[in-house]
């Protein structure tokens, strides 16, 4: 199977490197973005990326992995969003962690889908003084689940990305005895014995 990492400037690497590192045995992973250059995460460490969008193979890819960050610059990005829309329409996973969620949701993808994101959670949109992101939701079930599975849409909390990890390794079918393996997973990243 083919994972698919957004790089984009300034997004959060560490929300998005255990969900790497339970694909990295068994699964092809790949970084697009939507220019061909270098690219600094939140953590200011500098990314090159494998391809760009126009050269991905969408019928290729099996889930596309948007990590947190500030993912406002992109929300008009048509090439970007049309990327997510095909793989959207073609049942291909999509998983949008903290303001990759935000992304998805300024896209229109989470329209009519249960859903969370953000740092802790989407406030609700009638609260004054919120930030656009959070009007992004406003069409969106908004849950405050730290992972959210609707379909082939899955959206994450950035503080649960322990969790967003390992559910998406779930619903790839990386265990082979999907509770004792998860629950391993879980508690090992976690650092319960």
């Amino acid at each position: 199977m083919k994972i698919a990492i957004l790089y984009y400037d300034g997004f959060a690497e560490f929300e998005v490197v255990l969900a790497a590192l339970v694909f990295h045995a068994e699964h092809d992973i790949v970084s697009v973005a939507v220019e061909d250059r270098e690219y600094r995460s939140e953590e200011k460490q500098r990314f090159c990326v494998d391809q760009i969008l126009r050269d991905v193979d969408v019928d290729s890819i099996d889930l596309l992995i948007i990590p947190g960050g500030d993912p406002a610059p992109l929300i008009g990005n048509q090439e970007l969003k049309s990327f997510i829309e095909e793989l959207v329409a073609k049942n291909k996973k999509v998983a949008g962690i903290c303001g990759g969620a935000s992304m998805l949701a300024g896209f229109g993808v989470l329209k009519g889908k249960k859903c969370t994101g953000m740092t802790s959670g989407v406030a609700p949109s009638d609260r004054p003084n919120v930030n656009k992101e959070y009007e992004y939701y406003s069409e969106s079930i908004v849950s405050d689940e730290h992972v959210v599975v609707d379909g082939n849409i899955i959206t994450a909390q950035g503080q649960a990305y322990i969790e967003f990890a390992v559910e998406l390794a779930r619903l790839m079918g990386v265990y082979e005895q999907e509770g004792e393996d998860y629950e391993a997973d879980l508690n090992w990243l976690k650092n319960i014995r």
